[in-house]
């Protein structure tokens, strides 16, 4: 991927080029009538014009392909990051490549030395197990079984048990969401950064009324293809030294055997005709499903540990991330001659 695009390099070029026209025919205008402030502006012009040039020609060598920019970044992420599958349009910037991976990648990464998954993936596979036990519980809790005397229903000691279940799935589900999106925007970034949104600012810079403009986004080009991509490396790092296990996943699986196997038992005495099962075998379904009950309420009051995991990596460390992106495109912006102002964010 080239730096400013298919044709921002030429046009940049070639407004610096009228820039420095216009701003030495200012200059001479006001030497011809003795005007200190068109003498003063053209020759800040001037100067701003060839601090343009010197700006693009610096970001071209650092943001070319195997560039300085390119060197460093994946420098640093090989230093942890040993094995990642990259798309196409992220090849250039493996901090974006380790952070698409790190979230919402379909191919397992090595990350330390160990073989890691996504966390995409990891919560897709919680919430496929949670919805085969949730089904069974539901065909469980709806099934009604006559016997001589009484008439057993499970309803009211599963209905409970799915509440919780249902509640774990909506937080989950909350979690895929903000992970999507978190890649959705890197790959807004690898793809539009320094070819869109850079030339952009570099264009806008050029001119005197929009060069506060500019400057800011060249800053945020900047900030969102190397200091965002390269903080979600950083939360890899927290985040594998958090101690916490997501054995919840596995867990789950594991328990949708037994779901199956519950939920087969009591379909086949149910559908026994004419009252035919025995009073060893209601007893037998009885302890089979208090048993499977038991084991879903004790995976229900320990998957939380699992669910504070996803959320630490979905929300708490990325929060980290957009605020060390924050401070470090305003203070480029302030580099680049512009400010950005985050409302009351900007006490960061």
């Amino acid at each position: 991927m080239f730096p400013f695009g298919q044709s921002g390099f030429s046009i940049s070029i070639a407004i610096i080029t009228i820039m420095l026209i216009l701003s030495g025919m200012t200059l001479g205008l006001g030497y011809a009538i003795n005007n200190k402030k068109l003498r003063d502006f053209g020759k800040e012009e001037i100067i701003q014009s060839l601090i343009n040039g010197v700006l693009i020609g610096s970001l071209l060598v650092l943001f070319m392909n195997n560039g300085l920019v390119s060197s460093i970044i994946s420098s640093v992420t090989f230093s942890s990051v040993t094995s990642a599958t990259c798309q196409s349009f992220m090849a250039n910037n493996q901090a974006i490549c380790f952070a698409y991976n790190y979230l919402v990648g379909t191919t397992p990464y090595t990350f330390n030395g160990s073989a890691e998954t996504s966390i995409l993936t990891d919560i897709t596979a919680l919430l496929s197990a949670l919805s085969v036990i949730e089904i069974a519980l539901g065909i469980i809790a709806a099934v009604k079984i006559s016997l001589v005397v009484i008439t057993i229903s499970f309803g009211s000691l599963i209905n409970p048990v799915i509440s919780e279940l249902q509640y774990i799935m909506q937080i989950a589900s909350s979690i895929a969401l903000g992970v999507a999106v978190q890649g959705a925007v890197l790959m807004f970034a690898s793809a539009t950064a320094i070819t869109t949104i850079m030339p952009a600012g570099l264009i806008l810079r050029c001119f005197y009324p929009t060069r506060k403009l500019g400057g800011f986004l060249i800053a945020v080009s900047i900030g969102l293809y190397v200091i965002f991509p390269m903080t979600y490396l950083l939360d890899a790092i927290i985040a594998n030294s958090y101690q916490a296990s997501l054995g919840s996943i596995s867990a789950a699986s594991d328990l949708t055997i037994t779901a199956s196997q519950t939920e087969g038992e009591v379909l086949q005495i149910a559908n026994i005709k004419n009252q035919s099962s025995s009073p060893v075998s209601s007893v037998s379904l009885l302890n089979s499903v208090s048993t499977f009950t038991s084991e879903v309420t004790t995976f229900v009051n320990g998957i939380f540990d699992g669910i504070a995991y996803l959320i630490v990596y979905t929300f708490v460390l990325p929060g980290f991330s957009l605020i060390l992106t924050g401070i470090s495109i305003r203070e480029l912006a302030s580099l680049f001659g512009s400010e950005a102002f985050f409302g009351k964010f900007n006490l960061i």
